[in-house]
């Protein structure tokens, strides 16, 4: 793979990619013909790659699948999701109603705490965007020791002092809005006191270590071998240095392999532009199995920091997938296996459903099995207290 040797004339690949008929092998191929190398850098480099594009598979997947996703839950899912919060927001007024049937202080305190349990949860589902319930929020206040705004605020004020006691900063006294509100707001004052210690006038710094100059000497190189690579490719398919009788359709087909390679230069995209070298033909794979085991160490190092930037996006996106469905899957959601979670999502709903139904039935019966259900709550409660019998 000698990357500075000269590459040959870029027509023959710009008519390939014209015409849909790309015959040459793709970086993984490069991999194949290096397999006769058997040094430890080698074996990473094939390693690498193979782990490359199963990554990047998985980010097409969640791009092309997530969309899909929204859509079949927006359509199936988010409809049973709103008769669940119907029948939840139903059955927390009808709990006030049975307090006229109870006599017993227990009792009364039980269907209390019950009140606030579905409502409380109700109001904490609620989308921000939205107006507040108020006739829920009233029910609420009606049998909480401490109104339900009131609560909100404390909770806030409480998370706020346990922040500006880890992190050592003052978040100030302005109001706040949510949490998502305070921890913008935290996350900017520990970044300005980050940059304020940093330009401190007179800061001593410590000296380097051995492997932090190693790291920095790995860096400059890394940088150094996407550099050369880029500008071999611009060297080839810069449009201003073709020939001034090169037909239209090759000038354009060149001009978007150079806009590749530039965005593949800017992203650190080490992966991109060897690849683009292939589609060239300045790289020939007949030269791969003889790469020096230490041009091939500073390929490894760029593309290990690629496969690390892969993964954290993917799993971003995994993260932020499951928070915004409320989904807490076994395993890590795979892309190509929605489809489960969705019919999981509705039988746990169809579930909470019958569930509630059945309890509603039972608080409806003679004051003798009122008192047991109640009574059975409250032991269930002592069991588990984030537990809900329905």
């Amino acid at each position: 793979m000698h990357l500075t040797s000269p590459g040959l004339p870029v027509r023959a690949a710009v008519c390939s990619l014209q015409n849909h008929a790309m015959t040459r092998s793709t970086l993984l191929d490069i991999a194949k013909a290096a397999a006769r190398q058997d040094t430890p850098e080698h074996k990473r480099f094939r390693t690498l790659l193979d782990k490359i594009e199963k990554a990047r598979a998985r980010l097409a997947a969640w791009q092309t699948r997530l969309p899909l996703f929204a859509q079949v839950y927006s359509a199936q899912v988010a409809p049973q999701q709103a008769r669940l919060q119907t029948a939840r927001r139903e059955f927390a007024f009808e709990l006030e109603v049975l307090l006229a049937r109870v006599k017993s202080r227990a009792d009364r305190e039980t269907l209390s705490q019950m009140i606030c349990d579905v409502a409380g949860s109700l109001l904490d589902a609620a989308d921000p965007g939205e107006s507040p319930d108020e006739p829920l929020k009233a029910l609420y206040n009606r049998h909480a020791p401490v109104d339900f705004d009131t609560e909100a605020e404390e909770d806030l004020a409480s998370m706020k002092a346990m922040l500006e006691s880890i992190g050592g900063v003052d978040l100030g006294d302005e109001p706040l809005e949510s949490p998502e509100d305070l921890l913008r707001r935290a996350q900017a004052k520990m970044a300005e006191q980050t940059q304020a210690r940093a330009a401190r006038p007179g800061r001593k710094h410590k000296a380097k270590t051995a492997s932090e100059r190693r790291a920095e000497e790995d860096e400059r190189r890394v940088s150094q071998t996407v550099r050369a690579v880029y500008r071999k490719l611009a060297s080839e398919l810069h449009p201003d240095r073709s020939a001034a009788d090169t037909p239209d359709a090759e000038r354009e087909a060149r001009t978007a392999l150079m806009q590749q390679a530039n965005a593949a230069y800017e992203a650190g995209d080490l992966l991109t532009l060897l690849t683009l070298q292939l589609k060239t033909e300045q790289i020939d794979l007949a030269d791969a199995a003889g790469v020096a085991a230490e041009q091939v160490r500073h390929f490894n190092r760029v593309l290990g920091e690629q496969l690390r930037e892969l993964e954290m996006e993917i799993g971003g996106r995994e993260h932020a997938f499951c928070a915004s469905y409320g989904l807490m899957p076994e395993r890590r959601p795979d892309p190509e296996k929605l489809q489960p979670l969705l019919k999981q999502e509705l039988r746990e709903i169809e579930f909470a459903l019958l569930d509630l139904t059945h309890t509603r039935r039972l608080l409806q019966g003679d004051a003798a099995q009122l008192k047991r259900v109640l009574k059975q709550w409250r032991a269930e409660q002592r069991e588990d207290d984030f537990g809900l019998p329905f």
